[in-house]
């Protein structure tokens, strides 16, 4: 007998604005995606495309190494 697997519950996100770009010196607009733990929020909650994920990534990154954005959040 063939067994149904179980779907796992996604929230449907909106898709991510096409033309969105990210920079590091812009810490508002990236603290959007960062969590309460200071770390990056993944794609499936955020949106975004592979691509732009990897530029955020880089961005916050960045971001954190000239330090305008903390590694970790202080609770």
């Amino acid at each position: 007998p063939m067994q149904l697997r179980k779907r796992r519950s996604t929230s449907r996100v909106p898709k991510a604005d096409k033309h969105l770009t990210f920079s590091y010196t812009n810490v508002s607009g990236l603290e959007k995606f960062i969590n309460e733990q200071g770390s990056i929020q993944p794609r499936d909650r955020t949106g975004l495309s592979q691509k732009q994920q990897r530029h955020l990534a880089r961005s916050v990154k960045h971001a954190r190494h000239l330090a305008l954005l903390p590694f970790t959040q202080t609770i």
